[in-house]
């Protein structure tokens, strides 16, 4: 199917609204904003340093994209080598507009958060049956786990621990808030925790956990308006979170992510991504000056290390490529070292569990596009020059992987 897409800002285009505005209601607008070259410079990484990919797994995998206009999710297994995705089992109708998938890093199931206006949109839960494909935990519609819409409506990202015993969901078209809920292991059902909801400011974007699982952090705020806000939280033993600190005055953050060390955060705002310390009870500042880096491209929306730490990946939304920057793994401070292009409007980015491969949802290209990590950190298109490796549906703009 094509999509007549007359919009080239950043709102419509991460919104793949040239579809959706043919409906001509109003509310579309403001979701719309919504949608989880440069310079060069810096050597390869110290010779100490592990290669990327080392310690990554090369199992096969289970992956999922979803896609927003048609509402659905693709199921594939990922070759644990090549990262090659190979269609598996029927697609799956979800809320409307998804717009982040939150898989179970062990592979048993997975939450797609529903950020629309339409279908009362809510997390959905679906269970991964051992062919990967996927199965409805609940008969409601769209297989909804949440459903009070004075509290839990239009879910934009989540996240689980790697137990997968603990789920944390940020949601809200404006005010925004964080909750926190436990998992029924034996179902997959989601039960919120007592007094768990928290403020995050406006319109929260993303959510992420830390690889030693002791803090949350989420990114979000007013599109190409000071307002941006990051909040960290402390994770408790009985999965509970206590507030530690807030990041004000960004603008638009949209993306945060944490290295393997736990110890530095990295968050995305227009342009640009700044990076923090992060204390031993989950209070973040920004690191010594330098602690700014452009990414001299517009719009990043999507930021993900790579397993070692080594190289930080930006998905650039109205750029249409990725920024690579080196890491210093001491300092966090950052180095640009490539642009490497994409499909049109690269919504997401995903790193392989290998640590070899970086995969992107190109929105407004329908395809998930394809690079191999070198040793360099410097990617490498799979299929050039078009770069896709999957068609999928209409408005791919999410993707989420098992770690087996």
């Amino acid at each position: 199917m094509t999509i007549t897409r007359p919009f080239t800002s950043h709102m419509l285009r991460r919104s793949v609204l040239g579809a959706l505005s043919i409906l001509a209601i109003a509310p579309l607008l403001y979701f719309a904003a919504c949608s989880s070259g440069g310079d060069s410079g810096g050597g390869p990484p110290p010779s100490s340093s592990p290669p990327p990919g080392s310690g990554g797994t090369t199992a096969t995998q289970f992956g999922y994209v979803i896609d927003a206009v048609d509402a659905q999710i693709h199921s594939y297994t990922v070759d644990g080598t090549t990262g090659n995705l190979t269609p598996v089992g029927p697609v799956v109708f979800t809320g409307s507009f998804p717009h982040n998938v939150d898989v179970d890093t062990q592979g048993r199931y997975l939450y797609v958060s529903n950020h629309g206006f339409n279908d009362a949109p809510f997390l959905s839960g679906f269970r991964i049956n051992a062919d990967g494909s996927l199965a409805a935990m609940t008969n409601a519609t769209a297989s909804y786990v949440t459903s009070d819409p004075a509290t839990e409506a239009n879910p934009h990202s989540s996240v689980m621990d790697a137990n997968g015993q603990f789920l944390y969901v940020v949601a809200g078209l404006g005010a925004s808030t964080l909750r926190a809920y436990t998992i029924d292991t034996s179902t997959g059902l989601p039960t919120l925790i007592p007094g768990q909801s928290f403020a995050v400011g406006d319109h929260a974007h993303n959510i992420t956990m830390s690889p030693n699982g002791q803090f949350v952090f989420t990114a979000g705020g007013p599109e190409n308006a000071p307002g941006g806000e990051v909040h960290s939280f402390l994770r408790n033993g009985d999965g509970t979170l206590t507030p530690k600190s807030t990041i004000t005055g960004l603008v638009e953050a949209t993306s945060v992510a944490v290295n393997p060390q736990s110890n530095i955060l990295y968050a995305a705002s227009v342009n640009q991504i700044n990076v923090y310390s992060i204390a031993s009870d989950g209070t973040i500042s920004l690191i010594p000056a330098p602690n700014t880096f452009e990414t001299f491209q517009s719009t990043p929306h999507s930021i993900a290390l790579e397993p070692t730490g080594q190289f930080l990946y930006v998905a650039n939304l109205n750029s249409n490529n990725v920024t690579v920057f080196q890491v210093d793994t001491t300092t966090g401070r950052l180095t640009n070292i490539q642009q490497q292009p994409t499909g049109i409007s690269p919504n997401y980015l995903l790193v392989h569990p290998n640590g070899k491969i970086v995969y992107t949802c190109d929105t407004d290209s329908d395809q998930v596009s394809m690079f191999t990590i070198g040793a360099d950190g410097k990617l490498t298109a799979a299929q050039p020059p078009n770069f896709p490796i999957a068609i999928v549906g209409n408005g791919p703009n999410g993707m989420g992987m098992t770690k087996k």
